[in-house]
């Protein structure tokens, strides 16, 4: 998700542990403030990737309604590593190392990566905190690849990033996902019936503001933009959560760390039915272990279309641990 990787990278971290993010160049907001394609634009239906493809160029191209989460970091080799899971398709996630593609990711290593961080995040602590060895485990699950094309059916299924911002359970307002050139490139709009084109102009500068942090920029600063709508007390920082927004912010020594989509913050502790997986083995949700908390899932399991009701709420994380205490 990063093409030529023009903005600031990441700082580490904490001490020993990498940084993860999204960042946004300022030369990217200043070309596509209003972050949308041009409603005229065909749907994208397909996409060729190969060693000369630009990673964030790649991530950001892939619709929203076949995404599943993106992100970026560097890890403890310094290397910038971006990945970004998808629900479409037959192939489960794509992953670049400094900006070049590396290999792909299993359908069912995909969302078990992405079940079992959610499941960390819930019942533990924010899955950051093990950053390192998480991406570690990415990385071996990935099949070295010199080039793949994807393919898209223009149909999102529930755990679609496009889906998450959406969902009205999670977020007191109405939204529209496009997303240009940059991850975060959400514009989202306020119920026009109840909100006022004062509070529209405010959540819209509010969003641009919020766009243009970076790693590296200070707690304070963030705070001042505005006041978290959600706040997470983690082992070695915080989490700086915006779900309006759909962004998160992990802060340590002061200065935001990473940056990820959707918020695995507050999914984990408002919608962690988009986390969970029947019969899985939650025991073994951990850095080391992730690739064999699922049993085999059916590919249409993860691709189906999403529902037109919102989908149960899973188990609490008192009830999970319940179960698996018998």
């Amino acid at each position: 998700m990063r093409p030529s990787l023009p903005s600031p990278l990441l700082s580490s971290l904490f001490a020993g542990l990498p940084a993860f993010a999204l960042c946004i160049s300022s030369s990217a907001l200043a070309a596509n403030n209003v972050d949308q394609p041009s409603k005229s634009s065909a749907p994208v239906k397909s996409l060729a990737v190969d060693q000369k493809s630009d990673a964030r160029n790649v991530i950001t191209t892939v619709p929203p309604e076949s995404a599943m989460e993106r992100f970026e970091m560097k890890d403890a080799q310094g290397r910038n590593i971006a990945y970004v899971a998808l629900t479409d398709g037959e192939v489960g996630g794509l992953v670049f190392i400094d900006n070049k593609l590396f290999g792909t990711v299993s359908k069912q290593d995909a969302l078990a990566f992405y079940s079992c961080r959610g499941y960390t995040s819930a019942v533990k602590y924010h899955w950051a905190k093990d950053a390192n060895a998480w991406i570690g485990g990415l990385l071996a699950a990935s099949q070295t690849t010199l080039a793949v094309t994807l393919q898209f059916s223009g149909k999102s299924s529930w755990r679609s990033i496009v889906e998450v911002v959406n969902n009205p359970s999670l977020s007191q307002i109405g939204s529209l996902v496009d997303i240009g050139t940059n991850p975060f490139g959400i514009l989202r709009k306020l119920n026009n019936a109840r909100e006022s084109m004062a509070e529209r102009e405010l959540f819209e500068k509010t969003r641009l503001r919020l766009m243009d942090v970076t790693t590296g920029t200070s707690e304070e600063r963030v705070a001042e933009i505005i006041k978290p709508e959600d706040v997470s007390f983690a082992v070695g920082g915080l989490v700086m959560a915006y779900p309006r927004f759909s962004i998160e912010y992990f802060i340590a020594d002061g200065t935001v760390k990473a940056i990820q989509q959707p918020s695995f913050h507050f999914l984990s502790h408002k919608q962690a039915a988009l986390f969970y997986v029947p019969n899985a083995k939650w025991e073994l949700c951990t850095p080391e272990g992730w690739r064999g908390a699922l049993p085999t899932v059916n590919a249409a399991a993860i691709t189906n279309p999403a529902p037109v009701s919102t989908p149960a709420p899973a188990p609490t994380p008192a009830q999970i641990n319940a179960g698996e205490a018998k």
